[in-house]
């Protein structure tokens, strides 16, 4: 009887925790996939009426050296606020000038494109609405060795003397290629990505893109490329 009431309690309990409290198997599962590093989220809104602000930042938390940890949260904050902060002042100015017929929007969100042992992934949409036709989205991307709690940049992600970047391009080629017309000049516009060229991660690819208006119309959203991450074989080191 024991032995029954012990397994049942075994299998019981969790169930019972997590019904009770969902937050509880999420948390743990978090912690247990993050090596320590825990994703939360720093949140600002405002409602006014000129100016409606809903901002949601990624940041994190835990891990083995504080500055490091400190040093990632600042460039994740500054980059994103920098924005905000100069969107806040001229909406502000154009209000003194102008009632505006719909209020002015500045909206950021982020989306965390892979998380296991050894990456975290994820892009930042910052939008703002300041007037005119139609608003602009900037995306911003950013990918950890959680290990060594560091950015990586994309020749990071490959064996050294390893030529990743003639993969990308004529990868890049051949998808324009498919759908030149949703380019600038037929797609003629592609010279070719450099090391500093933004990027994130999922699962299987590498994501390469451009900001609205680099090399296509605004009708067809931000360009991204998705490059299998088997093309690279063995020389790809985050598989």
């Amino acid at each position: 009887m024991h032995l029954i009431s012990n397994i049942i309690s075994v299998f019981l309990i969790p169930l019972m925790l997590s019904q009770s409290y969902p937050q509880y198997m999420f948390i743990n599962n978090i912690i247990k996939n993050d090596n320590n590093l825990k994703i939360v989220e720093k949140s600002i809104n405002k409602n006014l009426s000129y100016l409606i602000e809903d901002i949601r930042i990624l940041q994190i938390e835990g891990g083995k050296d504080k500055n490091k940890v400190d040093n990632i949260n600042s460039k994740i904050n500054s980059d994103i606020m920098k924005n905000v902060t100069e969107a806040e002042k001229t909406s502000a100015e154009y209000f003194k000038e102008n009632i505006p017929n719909f209020p002015y929007q500045i909206l950021s969100k982020y989306i965390v494109s892979r998380n296991d042992n050894n990456i975290l992934s994820f892009y930042n949409d910052y939008y703002e609405f300041l007037g005119g036709a139609h608003g602009m989205t900037t995306r911003t991307s950013y990918t950890i060795n959680k290990n060594k709690e560091e950015f990586l940049k994309l020749n990071d992600l490959f064996k050294s003397g390893y030529n990743y970047l003639d993969i990308i391009n004529k990868e890049i080629e051949k998808q324009i290629r498919m759908n030149p017309d949703n380019y600038f000049d037929s797609g003629k516009i592609f010279k070719g990505i450099d090391e500093n060229h933004n990027f994130y991660l999922d699962q299987n690819n590498l994501i390469i893109y451009y900001q609205l208006y680099d090399i296509a119309p605004y009708v067809y959203g931000i360009p991204k490329f998705k490059i299998p991450i088997n093309l690279f074989d063995e020389n790809f080191i985050y598989s």
